[in-house]
């Protein structure tokens, strides 16, 4: 089962001259939302005091939010 991403977080058009006056556009796909939510999740959890857990539990937990942010949003 694949999960939700939620898309990109942060897509970008991209254009370029191929040499014979052609505009080749292409989009930069970029970090998925998922992703984006995990990091701030996770660089909330390591600011706090105590609790020092491992870096697999820490990654883990942090996805587990973005989840349900993900889910918060439908």
């Amino acid at each position: 089962m694949s999960k939700e991403t939620g898309g990109q977080a942060f897509p970008r058009q991209q254009w370029e001259y191929d040499g014979q006056n052609n505009v080749l556009q292409y989009q930069e796909e970029g970090m998925t939302l998922r992703d984006y939510f995990a990091a701030k999740a996770m660089q909330g959890d390591l600011s706090k005091d105590g609790g020092f857990e491992t870096p697999s539990r820490i990654a883990k937990y942090a996805y587990e939010i973005a989840d349900a942010m993900l889910e918060a949003r439908k």
